[in-house]
């Protein structure tokens, strides 16, 4: 028997009621904290995502190495999303160990809401899809990197397709703390929030509406950056 703080909300966030460390208003272009501007820390979470081994490794020692410091002079860290298709988990390991984060996303990292690999045998996910990609994942990284589930705290989607609020009620059950599928237009700066409300998805550009609530789930949002070369428009995701 699982019991988990989901339910339907109607009214928006009010500051009054939800108060750090385990609620947090969406704010955007705005400063949710006490703190001046100019005294803020800045926080730069480097992410990789999908499978890791041998052939994706290359990238990754080109920018976690003795280069690369924190103003403290530790080495740079990053969160790695990973899936389960060829991926060697006697690296995942070796990354944790070195304090690496690892999260993940579905065991097969397919695409659930469209076509996207136009697949002869596609179908829409079902929420026992979504169950059995979570729950499979995290089986994954705990029996072959021996990570314990305890350190499994975050969750993005793949391809960021966020289908409804499916993946969240899964996220709760299984004791993640947060999520990053969220993306947003770059014009509205998005903070880290809470789900513990519903908000105006206006600026989300892969959100679909819901009035779920899920207490204390967090969401570290993306956000679009559209940039030209050349002749050629380019957009990435920060």
């Amino acid at each position: 028997l699982v019991f988990s703080s989901v339910f339907c909300r109607s009214e928006f966030c009010s500051e009054d009621k939800c108060l750090l460390p385990s609620c947090l208003c969406p704010t955007s272009n705005d400063n949710p904290i006490s703190l001046a501007f100019t005294e803020l820390p800045q926080f730069i979470l480097l992410t990789f995502v999908g499978n890791l081994n041998r052939d994706t490794l290359d990238p990754i020692r080109s920018i976690l190495n003795s280069t690369y410091r924190n103003p403290n002079k530790c080495p740079i860290s990053s969160t790695f999303f990973i899936d389960h298709v060829h991926t060697d988990y006697c690296l995942v390991q070796r990354l944790f160990d070195n304090q690496n984060e690892i999260a993940m996303t579905t065991s097969s990292n397919k695409c659930p809401l469209n076509n996207c690999y136009n697949e002869s045998n596609w179908h829409h996910w079902t929420d026992d899809d979504w169950y059995d990609e979570i729950k499979q994942q995290r089986i994954n990284i705990v029996e072959h990197a021996r990570i314990h589930q305890s350190h499994i705290k975050g969750f993005r989607v793949p391809h960021l397709q966020i289908d409804e609020n499916k993946h969240f009620e899964y996220l709760k059950r299984f004791h993640f703390h947060y999520d990053s599928s969220m993306l947003f237009k770059s014009a509205s700066l998005m903070w880290p929030f809470t789900l513990d409300y519903p908000f105006d998805q206006t600026d989300c550009i892969n959100c679909q509406q819901w009035n779920r609530s899920f207490e204390a789930l967090w969401q570290f949002p993306l956000h679009e950056w559209t940039y030209t070369h050349g002749e050629n428009r380019i957009i990435k995701l920060t």
